[in-house]
């Protein structure tokens, strides 16, 4: 596989890739991340018709079927339209910087008598089914799982984008707005595609917890700069990076004020880690 023009050429077994251009995208961009979804839809081509449509204001650079096809939308220099409202550590808009791979699957199931059903009543079987807890909710649902070809074509073709760009890193759309979408969702393994794309050796996020009664957070690394919130004891936090004895961090499971996520500066010593 490879890309010319900023389009996917062949596959690794010397098919053609489908470029279905949407009219949903805008100028020119630098891609420095790339951001994973999942449809939440019927299937791939009602994926593709969606996008397509100049009235649904959405757009992704490609779209992997749960048989590994790959259907490219949008050129990879060029802004699509699949962040929305975003922001992660102190970046906002990704729409201007990324790339956005749509995975088909439909998401979260709802449970009926022991069967599974879709948001638009389709039922699936228990077999592709996997139970767990969104990293920003405290309940278990019910999720449908991605296929080994879907998972597989979507880590080739980020290898191939980490080896075109100067990709920084790799994060779902509940990564850049945590209280507003829940895809990829904990049935894709996101942390085991970091740690293989980015070369990390651990495929664990950072996990820390308040280890006392009250700790501000602030806008900036020092005891000098404004507080912009106050967790209790034990509110957890994932570690982005660190300067000076601060942390700056993303607070879990607590939205700001604006419903928005909260980040920002702890000092290190009042967190412990899990």
């Amino acid at each position: 596989m490879i890309i010319l023009k900023d389009k996917l050429g062949k596959t690794i077994s010397g098919e053609s890739i489908s470029f279905i251009e949407t009219p949903n995208k805008e100028g020119i961009i630098v891609p420095e991340y790339i951001i994973i979804h999942f449809t939440a839809g019927r299937g791939a081509e009602n994926s593709i018709n969606w996008f397509k449509d100049p009235t649904a204001k959405a757009s992704a650079h490609i779209i992997i079927d749960s048989d590994g096809r790959i259907t490219q939308m949008v050129e990879f220099n060029k802004k699509a339209w699949h962040a929305g409202r975003s922001r992660w550590a102190d970046r906002s808009g990704f729409n201007d910087f990324s790339i956005g791979i749509e995975l088909e699957n439909p998401g979260r199931l709802t449970k009926v008598n022991e069967r599974f059903y879709a948001w638009f009543e389709k039922e699936y079987s228990k077999d592709v089914v996997v139970t767990a807890k969104h990293k920003h909710e405290n309940e278990t649902s019910y999720w449908h799982s991605f296929t080994e070809k879907q998972l597989d074509t979507c880590f080739q073709v980020c290898k191939l984008l980490m080896e075109t760009y100067n990709i920084k890193n790799i994060l779902g759309h509940d990564d850049i707005a945590p209280f507003r979408k829940n895809d990829p969702g904990p049935a894709f393994p996101m942390e085991n595609f970091r740690a293989k794309l980015l070369g990390r050796e651990d495929d664990t996020a950072d996990m820390y917890k308040v280890n006392t009664e009250y700790a501000n957070v602030r806008n900036g690394a020092g005891i000098e700069f404004e507080a912009i919130a106050e967790l209790k004891k034990d509110t957890q936090v994932e570690f982005i990076k660190s300067k000076l004895g601060w942390f700056y961090v993303y607070v879990l499971f607590k939205p700001g004020k604006d419903g928005e996520p909260i980040y920002g500066w702890i000092n290190s010593d009042l967190l412990t880690k899990i």
